[in-house]
Protein backbone atom coordinates (compact mmCIF):
# COMPACT_ATOMS: atom_id res chain seq x y z
CA UNK A 1 0.00 0.00 0.00
CA UNK A 2 1.04 3.72 -0.43
CA UNK A 3 -0.17 6.05 1.00
CA UNK A 4 0.13 10.19 0.63
CA UNK A 5 -0.65 12.96 3.34
CA UNK A 6 -0.43 16.65 2.95
CA UNK A 7 -1.30 18.70 5.67
CA UNK A 8 -1.09 22.80 6.21
CA UNK A 9 -2.20 24.27 8.69
CA UNK A 10 -2.04 28.14 9.81
CA UNK A 11 -2.52 29.04 13.60
CA UNK A 12 -3.20 32.19 15.16
CA UNK A 13 -3.54 32.91 18.49
CA UNK A 14 -6.25 36.20 19.98
CA UNK A 15 -5.90 36.88 23.28
CA UNK A 16 -5.03 33.34 24.23
CA UNK A 17 -8.19 32.48 23.96
CA UNK A 18 -8.78 32.07 20.03
CA UNK A 19 -7.61 29.43 18.17
CA UNK A 20 -8.02 29.27 14.55
CA UNK A 21 -7.40 26.27 12.84
CA UNK A 22 -7.47 25.86 8.62
CA UNK A 23 -6.28 23.02 6.63
CA UNK A 24 -5.63 24.25 3.15
CA UNK A 25 -5.53 20.87 2.12
CA UNK A 26 -5.97 17.21 2.84
CA UNK A 27 -4.75 14.39 0.21
CA UNK A 28 -4.88 10.61 1.47
CA UNK A 29 -4.66 8.13 -0.97
CA UNK A 30 -4.46 4.54 -0.91
CA UNK A 31 -4.00 1.59 -2.90
CA UNK A 32 -5.50 -0.94 -0.74
CA UNK A 33 -8.92 -3.06 -1.12
CA UNK A 34 -11.45 -2.05 1.78
CA UNK A 35 -8.74 1.00 3.04
CA UNK A 36 -11.08 3.12 0.60
CA UNK A 37 -13.33 3.93 3.34
CA UNK A 38 -11.68 3.94 6.33
CA UNK A 39 -9.27 6.91 4.27
CA UNK A 40 -12.51 8.45 3.73
CA UNK A 41 -13.91 8.57 6.88
CA UNK A 42 -10.13 9.56 7.89
CA UNK A 43 -10.10 12.99 5.89
CA UNK A 44 -13.49 14.12 6.98
CA UNK A 45 -12.18 13.28 10.66
CA UNK A 46 -9.90 15.64 9.84
CA UNK A 47 -12.25 18.21 8.66
CA UNK A 48 -14.18 18.15 11.65
CA UNK A 49 -11.56 18.85 13.81
CA UNK A 50 -10.67 21.95 12.22
CA UNK A 51 -14.01 22.93 12.66
CA UNK A 52 -13.90 22.02 16.48
CA UNK A 53 -10.25 23.75 16.81
CA UNK A 54 -12.52 27.47 17.10
CA UNK A 55 -13.39 27.96 20.76
CA UNK A 56 -16.34 27.11 22.30
CA UNK A 57 -16.66 28.04 26.02
CA UNK A 58 -19.80 27.26 26.94
CA UNK A 59 -19.64 23.92 26.29
CA UNK A 60 -20.66 21.26 29.32
CA UNK A 61 -18.00 18.02 28.04
CA UNK A 62 -18.57 14.66 29.41
CA UNK A 63 -15.36 13.15 28.97
CA UNK A 64 -14.31 9.78 31.12
CA UNK A 65 -10.90 9.49 32.24
CA UNK A 66 -10.18 5.70 29.40
CA UNK A 67 -12.30 5.24 26.51
CA UNK A 68 -12.48 3.09 23.35
CA UNK A 69 -9.55 4.77 22.48
CA UNK A 70 -7.33 3.71 25.43
CA UNK A 71 -8.88 0.52 25.54
CA UNK A 72 -7.72 0.22 21.57
CA UNK A 73 -3.84 1.23 22.58
CA UNK A 74 -3.76 -1.42 25.74
CA UNK A 75 -4.73 -3.79 23.66
CA UNK A 76 -2.18 -2.77 20.61
CA UNK A 77 0.23 -2.93 23.78
CA UNK A 78 -0.28 -6.37 24.76
CA UNK A 79 -1.35 -5.10 28.35
CA UNK A 80 -5.13 -6.92 28.09
CA UNK A 81 -5.94 -9.59 25.23
CA UNK A 82 -8.93 -9.32 22.55
CA UNK A 83 -11.36 -11.16 24.82
CA UNK A 84 -10.80 -8.27 27.93
CA UNK A 85 -10.82 -5.69 25.68
CA UNK A 86 -14.00 -6.74 24.15
CA UNK A 87 -15.54 -7.41 28.19
CA UNK A 88 -14.38 -3.09 28.39
CA UNK A 89 -16.01 -2.35 25.18
CA UNK A 90 -19.45 -3.98 25.93
CA UNK A 91 -20.08 -2.45 29.08
CA UNK A 92 -19.29 0.97 27.59
CA UNK A 93 -21.83 0.27 25.00
CA UNK A 94 -23.99 -0.33 27.58
CA UNK A 95 -22.93 3.00 29.17
CA UNK A 96 -22.08 0.80 32.71
CA UNK A 97 -18.80 3.10 33.25
CA UNK A 98 -18.70 1.75 36.59
CA UNK A 99 -18.02 -2.03 35.97
CA UNK A 100 -15.98 -1.04 32.36
CA UNK A 101 -13.51 0.94 35.02
CA UNK A 102 -13.26 -1.91 37.55
CA UNK A 103 -12.47 -4.15 34.34
CA UNK A 104 -9.76 -1.84 33.31
CA UNK A 105 -8.31 -1.34 36.63
CA UNK A 106 -7.82 -5.38 36.82
CA UNK A 107 -7.17 -6.25 33.56
CA UNK A 108 -4.52 -3.26 32.73
CA UNK A 109 -3.57 -2.62 36.62
CA UNK A 110 -4.26 1.36 35.11
CA UNK A 111 -6.43 3.68 37.15
CA UNK A 112 -9.83 4.54 36.39
CA UNK A 113 -12.71 6.45 36.94
CA UNK A 114 -16.00 6.90 35.93
CA UNK A 115 -17.14 9.90 33.23
CA UNK A 116 -17.99 13.04 35.11
CA UNK A 117 -18.99 16.34 33.84
CA UNK A 118 -16.77 19.06 33.51
CA UNK A 119 -18.24 22.60 33.39
CA UNK A 120 -16.12 24.74 30.66
CA UNK A 121 -15.65 28.63 31.84
CA UNK A 122 -18.03 31.71 30.07
CA UNK A 123 -18.35 34.75 30.68
CA UNK A 124 -22.07 35.75 32.16
CA UNK A 125 -23.35 38.94 33.15
CA UNK A 126 -24.53 39.79 36.68
CA UNK A 127 -28.28 38.99 37.27
CA UNK A 128 -30.81 39.25 40.46
CA UNK A 129 -31.04 36.56 42.27
CA UNK A 130 -33.61 34.68 41.40
CA UNK A 131 -35.82 31.63 43.22
CA UNK A 132 -33.98 28.15 42.89
CA UNK A 133 -36.72 25.51 41.13
CA UNK A 134 -37.09 22.46 42.22
CA UNK A 135 -34.50 19.66 41.47
CA UNK A 136 -37.01 17.93 39.52
CA UNK A 137 -38.51 20.86 37.25
CA UNK A 138 -34.67 21.52 36.26
CA UNK A 139 -34.05 21.86 32.43
CA UNK A 140 -37.78 20.41 32.00
CA UNK A 141 -38.88 21.32 28.61
CA UNK A 142 -41.91 20.62 26.07
CA UNK A 143 -39.43 21.05 23.10
CA UNK A 144 -38.61 17.84 22.40
CA UNK A 145 -34.40 17.58 22.54
CA UNK A 146 -32.49 14.75 22.18
CA UNK A 147 -29.74 12.98 19.70
CA UNK A 148 -28.75 10.61 17.05
CA UNK A 149 -25.88 8.05 17.77
CA UNK A 150 -23.79 5.47 15.66
CA UNK A 151 -21.19 3.57 16.98
CA UNK A 152 -19.02 1.20 14.83
CA UNK A 153 -15.86 -0.82 14.68
CA UNK A 154 -14.18 -1.74 11.49
CA UNK A 155 -11.96 -5.10 10.75
CA UNK A 156 -8.24 -4.60 8.99
CA UNK A 157 -10.51 -5.44 5.81
CA UNK A 158 -12.50 -2.54 5.74
CA UNK A 159 -15.32 -4.57 7.02
CA UNK A 160 -18.15 -3.45 9.73
CA UNK A 161 -17.17 -5.61 12.62
CA UNK A 162 -20.17 -4.74 15.18
CA UNK A 163 -22.19 -1.56 15.16
CA UNK A 164 -24.74 0.07 17.49
CA UNK A 165 -27.42 2.67 16.57
CA UNK A 166 -29.51 4.63 19.07
CA UNK A 167 -32.36 7.93 19.18
CA UNK A 168 -32.89 9.63 22.21
CA UNK A 169 -35.82 12.55 23.13
CA UNK A 170 -36.53 13.62 25.84
CA UNK A 171 -39.33 16.03 26.00
CA UNK A 172 -41.43 16.98 29.84
CA UNK A 173 -40.60 14.16 32.04
CA UNK A 174 -40.44 11.89 29.69
CA UNK A 175 -36.87 10.22 28.03
CA UNK A 176 -37.20 7.41 25.01
CA UNK A 177 -34.71 5.55 24.09
CA UNK A 178 -34.99 3.45 20.73
CA UNK A 179 -32.04 1.57 18.72
CA UNK A 180 -30.02 -0.83 20.33
CA UNK A 181 -32.30 -0.26 23.93
CA UNK A 182 -35.76 0.39 23.27
CA UNK A 183 -37.47 2.42 26.74
CA UNK A 184 -39.38 4.92 27.83
CA UNK A 185 -38.75 6.40 31.03
CA UNK A 186 -40.50 8.87 33.35
CA UNK A 187 -39.31 10.73 35.99
CA UNK A 188 -40.93 13.46 38.08
CA UNK A 189 -40.45 14.36 41.94
CA UNK A 190 -38.77 11.29 43.13
CA UNK A 191 -40.85 9.06 40.73
CA UNK A 192 -39.92 6.97 38.02
CA UNK A 193 -41.04 4.36 36.20
CA UNK A 194 -39.47 2.38 32.96
CA UNK A 195 -41.19 0.61 30.05
CA UNK A 196 -39.07 -1.54 27.53
CA UNK A 197 -36.02 -2.80 27.88
CA UNK A 198 -34.53 -2.82 31.24
CA UNK A 199 -31.46 -3.62 32.81
CA UNK A 200 -28.54 -2.56 35.55
CA UNK A 201 -28.83 1.19 35.31
CA UNK A 202 -33.08 1.49 35.46
CA UNK A 203 -32.71 -0.94 38.37
CA UNK A 204 -29.84 0.57 40.23
CA UNK A 205 -28.09 -1.78 40.79
CA UNK A 206 -24.44 -2.62 41.51
CA UNK A 207 -24.07 -5.95 40.08
CA UNK A 208 -24.68 -5.89 36.61
CA UNK A 209 -28.12 -7.73 35.22
CA UNK A 210 -29.46 -9.41 31.92
CA UNK A 211 -31.48 -7.45 29.85
CA UNK A 212 -35.75 -7.43 30.95
CA UNK A 213 -38.33 -6.72 28.68
CA UNK A 214 -41.05 -5.45 30.96
CA UNK A 215 -41.63 -2.85 33.39
CA UNK A 216 -39.97 -1.38 36.62
CA UNK A 217 -41.21 1.64 38.79
CA UNK A 218 -39.69 3.64 41.65
CA UNK A 219 -41.59 5.43 44.50
CA UNK A 220 -39.81 7.28 46.99
CA UNK A 221 -41.86 7.89 50.56
CA UNK A 222 -39.63 9.88 52.77
CA UNK A 223 -35.65 8.15 53.28
CA UNK A 224 -36.96 5.18 51.32
CA UNK A 225 -37.82 4.47 48.25
CA UNK A 226 -39.62 1.20 46.98
CA UNK A 227 -39.71 -0.02 43.58
CA UNK A 228 -40.59 -3.47 41.76
CA UNK A 229 -40.09 -4.89 37.89
CA UNK A 230 -41.99 -7.34 36.17
CA UNK A 231 -40.91 -8.88 32.82
CA UNK A 232 -42.51 -10.97 29.58
CA UNK A 233 -40.82 -14.04 31.12
CA UNK A 234 -42.81 -13.53 34.51
CA UNK A 235 -39.39 -12.60 36.37
CA UNK A 236 -40.75 -10.15 39.34
CA UNK A 237 -38.13 -7.89 41.05
CA UNK A 238 -39.45 -6.11 44.58
CA UNK A 239 -36.89 -3.77 45.88
CA UNK A 240 -36.60 -1.45 49.19
CA UNK A 241 -33.86 1.27 49.46
CA UNK A 242 -32.97 3.72 52.30
CA UNK A 243 -30.81 6.64 52.42
CA UNK A 244 -29.20 7.99 55.06
CA UNK A 245 -27.66 10.80 53.53
CA UNK A 246 -26.12 11.01 50.12
CA UNK A 247 -23.01 9.02 51.17
CA UNK A 248 -24.28 5.97 53.23
CA UNK A 249 -27.23 3.95 50.87
CA UNK A 250 -28.90 0.33 51.60
CA UNK A 251 -31.11 -1.69 49.21
CA UNK A 252 -32.55 -4.90 49.44
CA UNK A 253 -34.43 -6.99 46.81
CA UNK A 254 -35.89 -10.08 46.05
CA UNK A 255 -35.91 -11.94 42.79
CA UNK A 256 -38.76 -14.61 41.25
CA UNK A 257 -37.36 -16.20 38.17
CA UNK A 258 -39.55 -19.06 36.82
CA UNK A 259 -37.04 -21.71 37.91
CA UNK A 260 -35.49 -20.36 40.75
CA UNK A 261 -35.60 -17.63 43.47
CA UNK A 262 -32.94 -15.17 44.93
CA UNK A 263 -32.30 -12.42 47.30
CA UNK A 264 -30.11 -9.73 46.65
CA UNK A 265 -28.59 -6.69 49.25
CA UNK A 266 -26.40 -3.52 48.42
CA UNK A 267 -24.50 -1.17 50.59
CA UNK A 268 -22.79 2.34 49.67
CA UNK A 269 -20.89 4.01 52.06
CA UNK A 270 -17.75 6.51 51.98
CA UNK A 271 -15.74 3.59 52.06
CA UNK A 272 -17.31 2.66 48.88
CA UNK A 273 -19.58 -0.65 48.13
CA UNK A 274 -20.29 -4.11 48.85
CA UNK A 275 -23.27 -6.31 46.92
CA UNK A 276 -24.53 -10.06 47.31
CA UNK A 277 -26.47 -12.10 45.52
CA UNK A 278 -27.81 -15.10 46.75
CA UNK A 279 -30.00 -17.94 45.46
CA UNK A 280 -31.86 -20.63 47.09
CA UNK A 281 -30.32 -23.89 46.72
CA UNK A 282 -26.67 -22.82 45.33
CA UNK A 283 -23.85 -23.49 47.14
CA UNK A 284 -22.49 -19.99 48.05
CA UNK A 285 -23.65 -16.02 47.19
CA UNK A 286 -22.11 -14.06 44.74
CA UNK A 287 -20.02 -11.22 46.62
CA UNK A 288 -18.88 -7.82 44.95
CA UNK A 289 -16.35 -5.59 47.06
CA UNK A 290 -15.31 -2.15 45.41
CA UNK A 291 -13.81 0.04 48.48
CA UNK A 292 -11.31 2.63 48.48
CA UNK A 293 -9.77 4.99 50.80
CA UNK A 294 -7.96 8.23 50.02
CA UNK A 295 -5.61 10.45 52.30
CA UNK A 296 -3.00 13.23 52.06
CA UNK A 297 -0.05 9.97 51.98
CA UNK A 298 -1.87 7.44 51.14
CA UNK A 299 -5.15 5.59 49.37
CA UNK A 300 -5.68 2.21 48.35
CA UNK A 301 -8.50 0.41 46.61
CA UNK A 302 -9.90 -3.47 47.20
CA UNK A 303 -11.60 -4.80 43.73
CA UNK A 304 -12.95 -8.43 44.26
CA UNK A 305 -15.95 -10.77 42.74
CA UNK A 306 -15.78 -14.00 44.52
CA UNK A 307 -18.74 -16.66 43.95
CA UNK A 308 -19.39 -20.44 43.46
CA UNK A 309 -19.02 -22.77 41.01
CA UNK A 310 -22.22 -22.04 39.69
CA UNK A 311 -23.83 -18.94 38.73
CA UNK A 312 -26.55 -17.31 39.28
CA UNK A 313 -29.64 -16.36 37.57
CA UNK A 314 -30.37 -12.77 36.46
CA UNK A 315 -26.40 -11.84 36.29
CA UNK A 316 -24.77 -10.64 33.39
CA UNK A 317 -21.22 -11.44 33.90
CA UNK A 318 -18.17 -10.78 31.94
CA UNK A 319 -16.48 -13.60 30.78
CA UNK A 320 -13.67 -13.46 33.02
CA UNK A 321 -15.54 -12.95 36.57
CA UNK A 322 -17.81 -16.01 35.61
CA UNK A 323 -14.55 -18.29 34.99
CA UNK A 324 -13.19 -17.25 37.80
CA UNK A 325 -14.28 -17.49 41.31
CA UNK A 326 -11.83 -15.11 42.64
CA UNK A 327 -11.66 -12.19 40.70
CA UNK A 328 -9.75 -9.54 42.67
CA UNK A 329 -7.15 -6.64 42.10
CA UNK A 330 -5.37 -4.02 45.42
CA UNK A 331 -3.86 -1.19 44.64
CA UNK A 332 -1.69 0.67 47.17
CA UNK A 333 -0.37 4.11 45.99
CA UNK A 334 2.23 6.41 48.65
CA UNK A 335 1.99 9.84 47.35
CA UNK A 336 4.30 12.91 48.41
CA UNK A 337 2.85 16.23 47.74
CA UNK A 338 5.95 18.31 48.48
CA UNK A 339 8.30 16.24 46.46
CA UNK A 340 7.47 16.73 42.84
CA UNK A 341 3.73 15.14 43.43
CA UNK A 342 5.57 11.96 43.82
CA UNK A 343 3.49 8.93 43.74
CA UNK A 344 4.77 5.06 44.79
CA UNK A 345 2.25 2.53 43.52
CA UNK A 346 1.78 -1.52 44.19
CA UNK A 347 -1.08 -3.09 42.29
CA UNK A 348 -1.69 -6.75 42.63
CA UNK A 349 -3.85 -9.18 40.70
CA UNK A 350 -5.22 -12.29 41.66
CA UNK A 351 -7.32 -14.74 39.23
CA UNK A 352 -8.77 -18.55 40.51
CA UNK A 353 -10.71 -20.59 38.20
CA UNK A 354 -13.62 -22.47 39.31
CA UNK A 355 -13.25 -25.96 40.00
CA UNK A 356 -9.80 -25.89 39.89
CA UNK A 357 -6.97 -24.90 43.22
CA UNK A 358 -4.86 -23.01 40.53
CA UNK A 359 -3.70 -19.36 41.22
CA UNK A 360 -2.69 -16.47 38.65
CA UNK A 361 -0.98 -13.69 40.05
CA UNK A 362 0.51 -10.45 38.74
CA UNK A 363 2.60 -7.48 40.33
CA UNK A 364 3.48 -3.88 39.47
CA UNK A 365 5.37 -1.47 41.33
CA UNK A 366 5.43 1.90 39.53
CA UNK A 367 6.87 5.72 40.64
CA UNK A 368 6.63 8.69 38.99
CA UNK A 369 6.79 12.27 39.87
CA UNK A 370 8.29 15.45 38.25
CA UNK A 371 6.05 18.92 37.63
CA UNK A 372 3.31 18.28 34.80
CA UNK A 373 5.45 20.00 32.02
CA UNK A 374 8.40 17.16 32.25
CA UNK A 375 6.94 14.25 34.31
CA UNK A 376 9.00 10.75 34.32
CA UNK A 377 7.69 7.58 35.29
CA UNK A 378 8.97 4.31 35.87
CA UNK A 379 7.27 0.24 36.37
CA UNK A 380 8.14 -3.20 36.26
CA UNK A 381 5.32 -5.81 35.83
CA UNK A 382 5.52 -9.52 36.75
CA UNK A 383 3.71 -11.33 34.59
CA UNK A 384 2.92 -14.49 35.95
CA UNK A 385 4.08 -15.18 39.86
CA UNK A 386 3.50 -18.69 40.09
CA UNK A 387 6.47 -18.95 37.60
CA UNK A 388 8.65 -16.84 39.80
CA UNK A 389 8.49 -14.02 37.34
CA UNK A 390 10.58 -15.10 34.61
CA UNK A 391 8.74 -12.73 32.63
CA UNK A 392 8.53 -9.13 33.32
CA UNK A 393 8.22 -5.92 31.66
CA UNK A 394 9.88 -2.97 32.42
CA UNK A 395 8.64 0.58 31.06
CA UNK A 396 9.76 4.00 31.71
CA UNK A 397 7.76 7.14 30.44
CA UNK A 398 7.88 10.47 30.21
CA UNK A 399 5.14 12.97 29.36
CA UNK A 400 5.15 17.05 28.98
CA UNK A 401 1.85 18.32 29.61
CA UNK A 402 0.83 21.90 28.48
CA UNK A 403 -2.86 24.30 28.42
CA UNK A 404 -3.57 23.16 24.82
CA UNK A 405 -0.34 20.64 23.83
CA UNK A 406 0.95 16.81 25.19
CA UNK A 407 3.72 14.95 24.17
CA UNK A 408 5.08 11.51 25.86
CA UNK A 409 7.55 9.18 24.56
CA UNK A 410 7.84 5.87 26.24
CA UNK A 411 9.83 2.44 26.06
CA UNK A 412 8.92 -0.96 27.31
CA UNK A 413 11.17 -3.75 27.54
CA UNK A 414 10.25 -7.48 28.05
CA UNK A 415 12.33 -10.15 29.53
CA UNK A 416 11.80 -13.70 29.26
CA UNK A 417 14.60 -16.18 28.75
CA UNK A 418 16.29 -13.91 26.68
CA UNK A 419 15.51 -9.64 26.62
CA UNK A 420 13.64 -8.69 23.54
CA UNK A 421 14.07 -5.29 21.87
CA UNK A 422 12.10 -2.57 23.04
CA UNK A 423 8.71 -0.93 22.04
CA UNK A 424 9.64 2.64 21.85
CA UNK A 425 6.22 4.89 21.57
CA UNK A 426 6.11 8.27 20.44
CA UNK A 427 2.66 10.56 20.94
CA UNK A 428 1.28 13.97 21.20
CA UNK A 429 -2.04 15.79 21.44
CA UNK A 430 -3.85 18.84 20.57
CA UNK A 431 -6.52 19.97 22.60
CA UNK A 432 -9.90 22.78 22.93
CA UNK A 433 -12.33 22.62 25.22
CA UNK A 434 -14.32 21.12 22.77
CA UNK A 435 -11.93 19.07 20.42
CA UNK A 436 -9.17 16.40 20.91
CA UNK A 437 -6.56 15.19 18.53
CA UNK A 438 -4.40 12.62 18.76
CA UNK A 439 -1.68 10.69 16.97
CA UNK A 440 0.89 8.03 18.47
CA UNK A 441 3.68 6.30 16.78
CA UNK A 442 4.95 3.35 17.96
CA UNK A 443 8.15 0.55 16.95
CA UNK A 444 7.19 -2.71 18.57
CA UNK A 445 10.34 -4.11 17.60
CA UNK A 446 12.47 -0.35 18.22
CA UNK A 447 13.71 -0.39 14.40
CA UNK A 448 11.32 0.91 11.84
CA UNK A 449 12.10 -1.18 9.29
CA UNK A 450 10.77 -4.37 11.62
CA UNK A 451 7.63 -2.86 12.04
CA UNK A 452 5.64 0.45 12.66
CA UNK A 453 1.76 1.08 14.15
CA UNK A 454 0.47 4.04 13.77
CA UNK A 455 -3.12 5.52 15.70
CA UNK A 456 -5.26 8.51 15.24
CA UNK A 457 -7.52 9.59 17.14
CA UNK A 458 -10.55 12.97 16.88
CA UNK A 459 -12.78 13.50 19.40
CA UNK A 460 -15.40 15.88 19.63
CA UNK A 461 -18.02 17.24 21.58
CA UNK A 462 -19.83 20.82 20.62
CA UNK A 463 -23.71 21.98 20.77
CA UNK A 464 -24.88 20.01 17.82
CA UNK A 465 -22.36 17.27 17.02
CA UNK A 466 -20.38 14.81 18.72
CA UNK A 467 -17.72 12.15 17.52
CA UNK A 468 -15.49 10.20 18.49
CA UNK A 469 -12.92 8.24 15.84
CA UNK A 470 -10.07 6.35 16.04
CA UNK A 471 -8.37 4.73 13.34
CA UNK A 472 -5.06 2.58 13.88
CA UNK A 473 -2.60 1.04 10.71
CA UNK A 474 -0.04 -1.41 10.94
CA UNK A 475 3.47 -1.95 8.79
CA UNK A 476 5.31 -5.28 8.88
CA UNK A 477 8.58 -6.49 6.94
CA UNK A 478 6.21 -8.58 5.07
CA UNK A 479 3.34 -6.56 4.57
CA UNK A 480 2.69 -2.99 4.20
CA UNK A 481 1.28 0.06 5.53
CA UNK A 482 -2.09 -0.78 6.12
CA UNK A 483 -5.61 -0.38 8.43
CA UNK A 484 -5.27 -2.56 11.32
CA UNK A 485 -9.01 -1.39 13.35
CA UNK A 486 -11.03 1.48 13.25
CA UNK A 487 -13.71 2.80 16.10
CA UNK A 488 -16.11 5.24 14.97
CA UNK A 489 -18.37 7.19 16.90
CA UNK A 490 -20.96 9.96 15.48
CA UNK A 491 -23.87 11.79 17.39
CA UNK A 492 -26.27 14.50 16.21
CA UNK A 493 -28.04 16.94 18.90
CA UNK A 494 -30.79 18.76 18.34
Amino acid sequence: MTYFLHLKTDFELKNNILVHFWSKSAFFACLYNGGTLLTRILIFALAVFAYASQPHLDETISAPTFDEAQVFEWWDDGIITPEQADEIFSRLEEENYDEACLLAEVYAQEPCAAPKQEKKPRKKKPKKAKATPPKSEQNVTIIPHGHVAWKGQYDSDGHLKKHRKELQVQFYHFKLRLGSQELLTYQRDGFESHFGQISTIELRSHLPLDTLWGTAFFIPIGKFKFGAALDTSKTFQAQIDFSADRSNKIAASYWKFPDANAVAMQARTTLGQISAWYQFGQDRPLVKIQLQSEKRWISWKTTAYIHGDSLPLGLNLSKGIAENWLWASQTVNLQWPEMQNAVLSAKARVLSPVATDSVSARFKLSLEAGPKHLRPSLNVTCIEASDNCKTTEWKSDIESSWERVSLHASAKLRHEKRTKPPKIELGASYRTPVALAKLTVAFPEANPAKAVSVQNEVKLDSDFLGCNFIFAFKKTKTRPFSPNYAHLNASLKF
